[in-house]
């Protein structure tokens, strides 16, 4: 077959691993691959993509503005030389008519991360009406894709909610790909806590995007609160992409830095920016535990990665992570993103000994399997097989509609320069407007 991926912004996050497991999945099946990008991110420039034809088109737009680009690798499919047979997209649906005029034939499958609608920022008042616009035409775009993938089952809940003339049919969860094999090989095999050298002082990581709705800020407030009640035998390691192309990213990692000043805690909270793959695991290895703060995130792979390289987890109990942490088993929930609840979670596990099924040999055994099953590459792109073949009438596949928890939709989450521009205030009263925002 022809595949046609349509990805914009190739950034280092877990869409962007979900796009290079699908292009390593279809060139080892012997399809002709081509990928529709705006950018490809300096993390990708020593990586070899062998059998992919790549075409980059290069938009002067915000990045994050998914349906003005997808719009733009909409109009180079219609007027190229291009005759897909199956045609991947995500982050937007806006170039779905004219993929759908162009290529009559052509199969649309379409990874949701979560509807653009439901993230699309309001950054001023014009941006605004854009995001109503995106919020009107983005239910009857979906109606003319061939199948849908969902990420999770709460972003299935979500999807579901804003557009529900949909055919639930054509709704599926197909978790995204932590890619292990990749992970074992890129680091040593992964090692217990009761195998490795005890650290002089227990060790929290955060490996996370610098990015407001990631929360961030409340892992220095919980350091701080533990000091003030005398832990001092811990350290915070806060490691993640600092985005050069977006200013948010850059405004929010410089606001952690004050916080930390500011907070006192600079001397318990370490910044490791833009980490490669090889330091990446290796400081989970040497951490005690991971942690992973945004409220509702669509599927949160920083999880899988922890569980695999045998690591508890203290996650907030929404979104996709509430599906991947078992309580008091793999990790500890909070129930929204407060420094009080972080910093009690926290203590929890400075003081809890032992998590048998991430630090004995049988108990991670069936976590591991578990993670091959749910969570690895050979079954995300298994999925996406299966898809196609119903889709191309080579497979006839019987599908349920599952039932979904209703959970609270998400009408807008603030960007830096709403919430967090404005100098930092040692003030509960600004702690809490902030937690609430």
């Amino acid at each position: 077959m022809h595949v046609v991926i349509v990805h914009p912004e190739q950034w280092n996050g877990g869409s962007d691993r979900c796009t290079v497991a699908l292009i390593r999945h279809f060139v080892s099946q012997g399809h002709r691959v081509t990928w529709l990008t705006t950018m490809i991110d300096e993390y990708w420039k020593n990586h070899t993509f062998d059998g992919v034809e790549i075409r980059e088109v290069g938009l002067k737009l915000h990045p994050g503005d998914w349906w003005s680009q997808n719009v733009a690798l909409g109009w180079h499919m219609v007027f190229s030389n291009l005759n897909p047979d199956v045609a991947i997209i995500d982050h937007s649906a806006s170039c779905v008519p004219m993929i759908k005029w162009r290529f009559p034939q052509c199969k649309i499958l379409f990874y949701c991360h979560f509807p653009q609608q439901l993230v699309t920022p309001s950054r001023f008042f014009l941006y605004r009406w854009y995001a109503k616009l995106i919020g009107i035409v983005e239910e009857e775009l979906f109606g003319q894709i061939d199948q849908i993938f969902v990420n999770s089952n709460f972003t299935a809940t979500q999807f579901c909610k804003v557009m529900p003339n949909i055919e639930k049919s054509k709704v599926r969860v197909v978790y995204p790909p932590c890619d292990i094999d990749f992970i074992v090989t890129a680091s040593e095999k992964p090692v217990s806590r009761a195998e490795r050298a005890k650290n002089n002082v227990y060790t929290f990581l955060s490996m996370n995007r610098f990015w407001p709705e990631k929360r961030l800020d409340i892992i220095v407030e919980a350091a701080a609160i533990l000091k003030r009640r005398g832990y001092t035998n811990l350290h915070v390691q806060l490691a993640g992409s600092v985005m050069p192309h977006i200013p948010e990213s850059r405004i929010y990692y410089d606001l952690l830095q004050d916080m930390t000043k500011e907070l006192d805690v600079t001397d318990m909270v370490t910044f490791i920016p833009s980490p490669t793959d090889k330091v990446k695991f290796q400081l989970y290895q040497q951490c005690d535990t991971a942690l992973y703060t945004p409220p509702n995130e669509h599927f949160g792979i920083v999880p899988i990665e922890a569980l695999d390289q045998r690591r508890p987890v203290i996650v907030c109990d929404s979104g996709g992570p509430a599906e991947t942490v078992l309580e008091d088993i793999t990790g500890t929930k909070i129930a929204k993103p407060c420094g009080e609840l972080l910093a009690d979670a926290m203590l929890h596990h400075m003081n809890k000994t032992d998590w048998p099924e991430l630090d004995t040999e049988e108990g991670y055994a069936k976590q591991r399997q578990r993670l091959e099953t749910e969570f690895s590459t050979r079954g995300f792109c298994g999925n996406i097989d299966r898809a196609i073949a119903e889709m191309m009438g080579d497979l006839a596949i019987n599908s349920e509609e599952s039932s979904l928890e209703p959970v609270e939709t998400i009408v807008h989450q603030p960007v830096a320069t709403e919430t967090f521009a404005k100098p930092y205030q040692q003030k509960n009263a600004a702690h809490i407007r902030r937690a609430q925002a």
